[in-house]
């Protein structure tokens, strides 16, 4: 009999500055993977990146976010705006995020599909990237493709299947 933790899931809500908060959201969960299984190599552990199909962008709320998310990616702020300036506003308005979705899936394919307790502690045994219209609060259902691994049913299956591995007999 194994003791401990046994199934860990962590959920990263991604509402505003879409583009700085997706890339620290994604190292947040690969983190809380590492701190995971080092200490419950066992552990079956997912992530959950949900992400809205756009952005409200010049708001006081969104400079704000941008500013925190700039702060936590600092070198991405020096590398895109010299001197770490962020740009002005030119008043509120929307950004699609759609682009920024479909390179975070890329990605995260990479990042799941832990099968043991042997393979790299970074890795995840399931990953969903939930990506919602704000305006209907319906889910996107052609983001990401079926097949990823990373649709919502995916992820369930992926991680029963790692619980199962592990602890049923």
């Amino acid at each position: 009999m194994l003791d401990g933790l046994r199934l860990a899931v962590e959920l990263k809500p991604i509402n505003l500055a879409v583009g700085r908060a997706l890339w620290n959201r994604f190292g947040d969960i690969r983190t809380f993977a590492v701190n995971i299984h080092l200490k419950f190599p066992f552990a079956v552990v997912g992530g959950v990146l949900v992400i809205p199909t756009y952005e409200e962008t010049g708001t006081s709320v969104a400079v704000a976010a941008e500013m925190f998310e700039a702060d936590e990616s600092e070198e991405i702020v020096q590398s895109e705006h010299p001197a770490g300036q962020l740009p002005a506003s030119a008043g509120p308005s929307r950004k699609g995020t759609t682009h920024l979705i479909e390179r975070a899936i890329e990605r995260l394919i990479r990042a799941g599909g832990r099968k043991s307790e042997v393979e790299s502690a970074h890795l995840l045994e399931g990953i969903a990237v939930v990506a919602y219209d704000p305006d209907s609060a319906t889910i996107r259902v052609d983001l990401p493709k079926p097949g990823s691994g990373l649709r919502w049913e995916e992820f369930v299956r992926d991680l029963v299947a790692s619980y199962r591995a592990r602890f049923e007999d």
